[in-house]
């Protein structure tokens, strides 16, 4: 387990050991394989009967390490797109109102949640938003701006510990970005904007910069400031929280214009100016 702890993040663990788990989480990371072990550790966590969850031997854990926990369902992509379908969805709002065989509570888990079109994420919003029970739907995302609003405004979002050289570029990026941010002159946010020259760390940026702007937010409602970066409480204090929501939907727009193959340097100028105008909302 010590190796999945390694991922999990600091926020996350917290609230798994203070039995505090919002019934629906969004993990994010480009590495699919640490997304399905984090997945099915958090899984283990909610339907283990141990004091020490999850331990890994008791007989739930080792059906879920089998795939043949009746209370875990994991969704099945397919298709071109190796997305979850509408019919998929159905199905699960279908089992939801069953009661739980074993555990206290059902686990749903959406492998690439984020490619999934407004359909079938519509049908999925319905359950999120008045599910019949006690229950833990998990979203995997590659990115979690790829979710709707309306999903993701219902999700704790999570993004992996990771170690590389993308996740730093993409994270100091990022950074450079909500620093322009608190500053006064405009130039710095066309720089730091312009800087977003490749498509995938761009996208990576993006994510990390919506977790930023997402932690001001909460900062700026509660006071209190979550984690260890002291940009957030300055941009919490540089820009109002109207701003800093409209900032998130500037973000989400920027990360589906380049999903869509939009010109790179089109997309950076845009959000510099969405961005610029949101400040001063």
């Amino acid at each position: 387990m010590a190796e999945i702890n390694s991922l999990i993040p600091k926020e996350l663990s917290a609230l798994m050991a203070g039995n505090r788990i919002p019934h629906a989480v969004a993990l994010e990371s480009s590495d699919k394989s640490a997304l399905s072990e984090c997945a099915n550790y958090l899984a283990g966590w909610a339907i283990c009967k141990s004091s020490n969850r999850p331990c890994g031997e008791c007989a739930a854990c080792r059906k879920l390490k089998s795939g043949n926990h009746p209370d875990v369902y994991t969704a099945k992509p397919e298709g071109k797109k190796n997305a979850v379908k509408i019919s998929e969805i159905r199905a699960i709002c279908a089992d939801s109102v069953i009661k739980p065989n074993e555990s206290d509570c059902k686990v749903y888990i959406i492998p690439e949640a984020d490619k999934m079109e407004a359909a079938p994420q519509n049908a999925f919003l319905k359950l999120m938003e008045e599910p019949p029970q006690p229950m833990l739907f998990i979203l995997l995302c590659e990115n979690t701006l790829g979710l709707l609003r309306t999903i993701r405004s219902r999700c704790s979002v999570f993004k992996l510990n990771a170690e590389g050289g993308d996740d730093e570029q993409a994270k100091a990026l990022a950074e450079d970005i909500a620093k322009a941010l608190c500053q006064s002159k405009e130039i710095s946010l066309i720089y730091a904007c312009c800087a977003l020259d490749d498509r995938q760390t761009a996208l990576n940026a993006l994510g990390c910069l919506s977790e930023l702007v997402r932690s001001a937010t909460v900062c700026g409602i509660t006071g209190t400031l979550s984690g260890d970066n002291p940009l957030v409480k300055e941009l919490s204090m540089s820009v109002k929280r109207r701003g800093l929501i409209a900032m998130q939907e500037s973000i989400a727009k920027a990360a589906d214009y380049l999903r869509k193959n939009v010109n790179l340097s089109l997309v950076s100028s845009t959000l510099a100016i969405n961005l610029r105008y949101n400040k001063y909302l």
